[in-house]
C-alpha cells in the first residue's frame, strides 16, 4: 500500500508543477494585458545600480572598486545590458531580456516553495494552493517587473533552504558545496546578509549534521574565503570591513535625524557629534558635504571619482561617502547612547512598516495601478489591510498595516522559537525540526537585523522571507498531527 501511495505521489506532484507553470503563464499574460510592463527607469536612477555607461563600458573595474554594494547584482545587470547591446537591441530588447531572467527566477522560487511545502508534510493540494497564491501575489508580479535585487534575493534564499534540507535528507559534498556557494552568492548580492549570518548558519549545519562535520567544514571553506575576500577588498578601498559603506547613513535615518535639530546643535557644540549631524538628509548630494568632509584625491577610477552618474543622479559609490558614512555612524551611536528612546521608537516604526503588504512601495506605483483591483483584493483578503493606499508612500500610515501579515509573522516566529527551545532542551532534533529551525533562523535574521538598520523600505525586504514564514505556518499543523500520533494511548 505504501508503495502504491509513493507511485501515485510522483504523478500528482508533476501535475501540480505543470499546473503552477500554466497558472504563472496565464497570470502574467493577464497582467501584461492589464498594462504591467518591465520598468527600466531604475537603471538610471537607483542608488544600488551602477551608472549605465559603466555597466556597458567599464563593468569589471567598476564592480571591483564599487564600495556601496556587493558586486553580484550589478554583474547580472551588466551582463544583460551587454547582451542586449551585442544583439543590437534597444530598451525593448533589454526589457525583454530582463523579463526572461526575472520570470525564470520567479517561477523557480515558486516551484522551490512548492517542493519545500511538500517536504514539511503538506499535501499536494495545500502545497499547490499556497505556492500558487504566492506566485500570483501582486508583490511578485510587480517586483519581477523591476530590475531590483528583490527577486534575486528571494530565489537565492529559498534555494538555500532547499539545499539545506537536501543535505539533511541525503548528504553529499556537492550538495553541501552548493549550499554554501548559494549563501556566499547572497552575501555578494545584498548587503543585508553579512559574514555573521554565514558563520551562524554554517555552525548550525555542523551541529545538526554530526556525521558529516568534516565534509561540511570543507564545503564551507572556499565560499567563506570568497566572502572574506570581498570584505578585504572593501577594507582596502574604503577602510571599512563590510560589504557596503552605507551602513552609517542608513542608521542615521533611525537615530540622528529623528532628534530635534536644536538638540543636534547642542551635541555638535559640545563636540560629541560631528557637524554632519546638522544635515537633515541621510543620503544627501555630494555638494552638501563640502567643508564637512575632507575631499579625497582623484583615484582615476570613474566609479569612485564621479559625483554623479551620466543620468545626472547621484553616484553613491563616490569615495567620500565612505567617510560620510563613518561620521554618520559615529553620530548615530551617540544618539543611541544619549537618546535610546528615539532609536527604540524608530525600530518600532520599522516593524510596523515591515508588516505592510510588499506591494505598497512607491516605485511600484505605475505597474500597481494596472492591476489595482487585484492588488486591492489581495491586500484585503490575504494581508488583512484595513485601508488600501491608492498612492503608496514611504511614510507610515498605521491603517495600512496588514493585520493578517503581522499575525502570521508573530505566530510563525513564536512557533519557530518554541521548536528551537524544545529541541535544545531535549538535545534531539529530527530532519524536519532541523529544517524548520534553519528557516526560523533566517526569518529572525532578516526581520530583526533589517528592522534595526532600515526604516522606509521594510516591507520590501520582508517579501524575500514570505515563503519561509509560510513554511513555518504550514508546518505547524503537520507537526501537531505527528506528535499526537506518536503519543502512547492510555487504555481505560
Amino acid at each position: 500500500m505504501n508503495t502504491d501511495r509513493g507511485a501515485r505521489r510522483v504523478p500528482a506532484d508533476r501535475w501540480a508543477v505543470c499546473g503552477l507553470i500554466a497558472v504563472y503563464v496565464i497570470s502574467r499574460v493577464a497582467a501584461y494585458a492589464a498594462g504591467v510592463r518591465f520598468d527600466l527607469s531604475p537603471m538610471g536612477t537607483s542608488w544600488q545600480i551602477l551608472d549605465p555607461v559603466l555597466l556597458r563600458h567599464d563593468l569589471l573595474t567598476s564592480l571591483w572598486y564599487m564600495p556601496g554594494q556587493p558586486p553580484l547584482y550589478n554583474l547580472l545587470l551588466g551582463i544583460v545590458v551587454k547582451l542586449s547591446a551585442l544583439i543590437g537591441g534597444g530598451d525593448f530588447t533589454t526589457a525583454a531580456l530582463f523579463r526572461v531572467v526575472f520570470s525564470l527566477m520567479a517561477i523557480g522560487s515558486t516551484l522551490l516553495l512548492y517542493g519545500l511545502l511538500r517536504r514539511v508534510g503538506a499535501g499536494v493540494a495545500v502545497a499547490a494552493t499556497v505556492a500558487g497564491l504566492f506566485m500570483c501575489s501582486p508583490a511578485l508580479m510587480l517586483y519581477e517587473s523591476l530590475p531590483y535585487y528583490t527577486v534575486i534575493v528571494l530565489v537565492l534564499l529559498v534555494a538555500i533552504v532547499w539545499l539545506f534540507d537536501a543535505c539533511l535528507r541525503d548528504f553529499g559534498p556537492k550538495r553541501a558545496l552548493a549550499l554554501f556557494a548559494a549563501m556566499a552568492a547572497l552575501i555578494y548580492t545584498r548587503s543585508l546578509f553579512q559574514i555573521e549570518w554565514f558563520v551562524v548558519l554554517a555552525a548550525y549545519a555542523v551541529l545538526v549534521l554530526p556525521g558529516h562535520r568534516r565534509a561540511v567544514l570543507l564545503a564551507a571553506a572556499v565560499p567563506f574565503v570568497l566572502v572574506l575576500a570581498l570584505y578585504a577588498k572593501n577594507m582596502t578601498v574604503t577602510g571599512q570591513f563590510s560589504t557596503s559603506d552605507w551602513m552609517g547613513m542608513s542608521l542615521a535615518k533611525l537615530t540622528t535625524l529623528k532628534l530635534d535639530h536644536a538638540e543636534r546643535e547642542r551635541l555638535v557644540e559640545q563636540g560629541r557629534m560631528t557637524p554632519l549631524a546638522l544635515d537633515d538628509k541621510a543620503f544627501d548630494i555630494p555638494e552638501s558635504y563640502e567643508g564637512t568632509v575632507v575631499q579625497r584625491p582623484h583615484t582615476g577610477i570613474a566609479v569612485l571619482d564621479n559625483k554623479r552618474k551620466s543620468t545626472g543622479h547621484v553616484n553613491f559609490n563616490y569615495l567620500p561617502y565612505a567617510k560620510i558614512s563613518d561620521m554618520a555612524r559615529h553620530d548615530a551611536l551617540v544618539t543611541i547612547r544619549t537618546h535610546p528612546g528615539v532609536y527604540l521608537e524608530s525600530i518600532g516604526t520599522a516593524w510596523l512598516m515591515f508588516w505592510r503588504p510588499s506591494s505598497d512601495y512607491p516605485f511600484l506605483k505605475a505597474n500597481r495601478e494596472a492591476i489595482q483591483p487585484w492588488a486591492w483584493l489581495y491586500a484585503k483578503v490575504i494581508g488583512g489591510q484595513p485601508v488600501y493606499p491608492d498612492n503608496p508612500r514611504f511614510d507610515l500610515k498605521p491603517a495600512t498595516i496588514g493585520i493578517f501579515i503581522a499575525a502570521g509573522y508573530i505566530i510563525a516566529a513564536l512557533f519557530g522559537l518554541g521548536l528551537f527551545l524544545r529541541c535544545a532542551w531535549r538535545r534531539r532534533v529530527s530532519n524536519l525540526d532541523a529544517t524548520l529551525i534553519f528557516v526560523w533562523l533566517n526569518v529572525m535574521y532578516v526581520s530583526v537585523i533589517g528592522n534595526m538598520f532600515e526604516i522606509g523600505e521594510n516591507q520590501r525586504f520582508r517579501f524575500a522571507i514570505d515563503p519561509l514564514i509560510t513554511m513555518l505556518l504550514v508546518a505547524m499543523p503537520v507537526l501537531a498531527r505527528r506528535r499526537s500520533k506518536s503519543r502512547p494511548r492510555v487504555a481505560h
